[in-house]
């Protein structure tokens, strides 16, 4: 254990420090996606992530050094933001995330100019998501946030499980393959060019979907007000039961920073 853990006040939540990363490749996925590879000896424990797990990257201000040693814990946490750790290669020791290029936020703004050698931190992996045994089908509702997760929800499912995917984004440019080695169908839907309002196109597709087998579960993740309406057409208008629907707010309109357990449990 680290001096700076041993040192945390009791009952105070320790995150474990930080691991120090490298970036070694950058490639753009899609006209708004940028994918980024980092690796580095400090990724020899990164636990194998679950599907839709998440890991926080730390963005350190030029001339700051952290973690600071400071045995108290008082010093400033570093901004970071939430992801998905989209593939790991323990092998290689290779970490795969990709980042979606909206708005101005401080993700957006350094994976547009990331380069090959850059030093970065990053927390995690935390929380993710187990397919429920016996599944015979699996309803994917997510949109541009998401859509790494899908990739990981996919190559959890059981060999040959049927799914219905639906993937909001912003433009048929942004449509993409989900997993390299799952064949999956998605259905797309486009933002551009109706200039519909995110979340607005998901519910509407999912108030539109059929009757679905008995035992079908269903994964929602996007932004979480939408989030929640999509939970409320599926339980209340199309009778699913509560516990085959599970839920994630990825981001909220409005808030640039939002947390990473909102699973919708209000």
């Amino acid at each position: 254990m680290s001096d700076v853990q041993a040192a945390a006040p009791r009952g105070k939540k320790v995150r474990p420090p930080p691991r120090a990363v490298v970036v070694e490749a950058v490639e753009r996925v899609t006209p708004g996606v940028m994918r980024v590879v980092f690796g580095g000896p400090e990724l020899a424990t990164f636990a194998a992530p679950k599907a839709g797990a998440h890991i926080k990257i730390l963005f350190v201000p030029p001339g700051k050094v952290w973690p600071t040693g400071d045995p108290a814990l008082d010093a400033v946490r570093p901004p970071s933001r939430t992801y998905t750790p989209r593939r790991f290669d323990a092998a290689k020791g290779l970490l795969e995330v990709e980042f979606v290029l909206h708005g101005e936020g401080i993700a957006a703004r350094w994976a547009a100019q990331a380069k090959v050698g850059e030093k970065m931190l990053i927390g995690g992996p935390g929380g993710g998501y187990e397919p429920p045994e016996g599944v015979e089908k699996m309803v994917i509702i997510a949109d541009d946030s998401a859509v790494p997760a899908v990739g990981m929800v996919l190559e959890a499912l059981p060999k040959g499980c049927p799914t219905h995917i639906l993937c909001e984004v912003a433009n048929p440019g942004e449509a993409r393959a989900l997993s390299p080695g799952i064949a999956s169908n998605p259905v797309w839907l486009y933002r551009d060019p109706v200039s519909a309002a995110p979340g607005v196109l998901l519910e509407a597709a999912v108030a539109a979907l059929p009757p679905q087998p008995a035992n079908t579960w269903f994964w929602v993740a996007c932004e979480a007000a939408s989030m929640r309406r999509i939970r409320e057409i599926l339980v209340a208008k199309l009778g699913v039961e509560r516990g085959r629907v599970h839920t994630r707010g990825y981001w909220k309109a409005g808030d640039a920073n939002y947390p990473d357990h909102d699973y919708g449990a209000d």
